[in-house]
């Protein structure tokens, strides 16, 4: 009986070595792709002569980021210039444990330093860089490997292994789980979510003509995500099950990547599936590495007898707290301070993507004033600079589109430091007769469910003095 408890858990929360190589590059390529999508606009994000400075990062994300000791841009570009370094590290697989927690502790300095254009992929990023902080990743295929004298255990079976398998499965279980919202019961929550059309993609605005269908996929949507991760746990034919949860999951978030703007999501929640691979490899053995051999390699780690059981029942513990701890914490039980601190060392509190769906777009837009009294758009009119052109690039970009909405619902002040900030870079690049006197913050909104005419409210209206570093009056 204990033997086939053994077998069971094995096949339930091991994961072959060959699959944590896999997961190893997979993280340092996805590390090095958001470095370099970022890095674009380190003075706009990171920096105090950007949009958000250090006095406005809010409390604990302050604490947990080592970009709050400076905020000129040098001192971010060496931090960026670090955390490339570290994957690097981590993809060559040199100094594998020690870059694996440098990779954790910059990624939470760089989330942290401006979570306003966080999204749910940077979540499960830090997620999967927490738990792989305590797994091999270098025992094979590496730098470190090469100086090995004995193999490493092909199987590798331990808390950390638990947790990284059920940490992706309890991303889609609890996001299914707590689609409490009315729209996910009556059908038209796709709508909603397509409706939003700041993420909407040619697949997404075709499927939108046809609510019927949108209203059939929206319970799918709701059962998939609650039975399939489910279905990635089952103690019998754990294998045959994972063949087929497994390619539902890759067209599950392909469909929605088709669909909407998700940036590097996909790329993440694919590579949170490489260690379920596992399952699928264990029949295609190295013809050296049988059954015997890892046997005796895992008894000279001491792992037998009571030891494998009592730790066993640690995997099953684990198993059952990270579920229920985050069912029970769903908007209440945790301290705003201690929820964030444990969404940014990786383990986050409850996953309510999609959960709670706007019923209305919102659109931002800047007008000014000129001293000629010329209206402008002071984000899309006259790219007749660089510096301009920078500048719609950055409002265009992807983590961009919600940053004004967020932040100013965390600080009243902060519309006023954003509009003086744009004023700034607009009088810098025109004559004294063009620059701005008077400008502002326009909030545009409109219903997703019956489309009509759009409601104008003014967020902001100031002054300003006609120097380039004008402040508000």
């Amino acid at each position: 009986m204990l033997r086939r408890l053994q077998r069971i858990l094995r096949d339930l929360f091991s994961i072959d070595a060959r699959c944590l190589i896999a997961l190893r590059i997979a993280l340092a390529l996805l590390l090095l792709t958001d470095l370099l999508l970022r890095s674009r606009f380190i003075s706009e994000t990171c920096t105090d002569d950007g949009l958000l400075p250090r006095v406005f990062v809010p409390v604990p994300a302050c604490y947990m980021s080592l970009q709050m000791l400076d905020g000129s841009w040098l001192f971010q570009l060496v931090h960026f210039l670090v955390a490339g370094i570290s994957s690097l590290m981590l993809l060559t697989g040199y100094k594998t444990r020690i870059a694996t927690i440098s990779c954790w502790i910059l990624t939470i300095s760089l989330h942290a330093r401006n979570e306003f254009i966080l999204d749910a992929g940077d979540d499960l990023l830090r997620s999967l860089l927490f738990w792989s902080v305590f797994l091999p990743l270098g025992a094979r295929y590496s730098l470190d490997s090469r100086k090995r004298r004995t193999a490493a255990p092909l199987i590798v079976l331990s808390p950390a292994t638990a947790g990284l398998l059920l940490q992706f499965a309890s991303v889609y279980f609890t996001a299914g789980w707590f689609k409490l919202d009315p729209a996910w019961k009556d059908g038209t929550a796709i709508g909603y979510a397509l409706g939003q059309t700041q993420w909407i993609l040619p697949t997404g605005e075709f499927l939108r003509q046809y609510p019927e269908v949108l209203r059939l996929l929206t319970p799918t949507v709701v059962w998939f995500e609650i039975i399939a991760p489910v279905l990635l746990f089952m103690p019998f034919w754990t294998r045959a099950f994972r063949v087929i949860v497994l390619p539902a999951f890759w067209t599950f978030q392909a469909s929605l990547a088709l669909c909407i703007w998700l940036h590097i999501f996909p790329l993440i929640a694919a590579v949170g599936t490489i260690p379920f691979l596992s399952s699928v490899i264990w029949p295609i053995r190295p013809e050296h590495m049988s059954d015997k051999v890892e046997h005796r390699s895992n008894s000279a780690r001491n792992v037998r007898g009571k030891s494998v059981a009592l730790r066993n029942g640690l995997l099953a513990s684990l198993a059952i707290s990270l579920i229920l701890f985050q069912a029970a914490n769903f908007g209440k039980s945790l301290l705003p301070v201690q929820e964030r601190v444990l969404s940014l060392i990786g383990w986050n509190v409850i996953w309510s993507m999609y959960s709670n769906l706007p019923r209305e777009r919102f659109q931002f837009s800047t007008e000014g004033t000129l001293q000629n009294n010329a209206q402008v758009d002071l984000v899309n009119t006259e790219v007749t600079t660089a510096t301009r052109l920078r500048m719609q690039e950055f409002h265009q970009w992807y983590r961009n589109r919600y940053f004004l909405q967020t932040a100013s619902a965390a600080f009243p002040e902060m519309p006023t430091w954003y509009l003086t900030s744009l004023v700034f870079h607009w009088n810098q690049c025109h004559a004294s007769e063009h620059r701005v006197r008077r400008a502002r913050i326009v909030v545009t909104t409109e219903s997703i469910a019956r489309p009509g005419p759009t409601q104008a409210t003014i967020l902001l209206d100031t002054g300003f003095t006609a120097a380039p570093a004008g402040q508000p009056d």
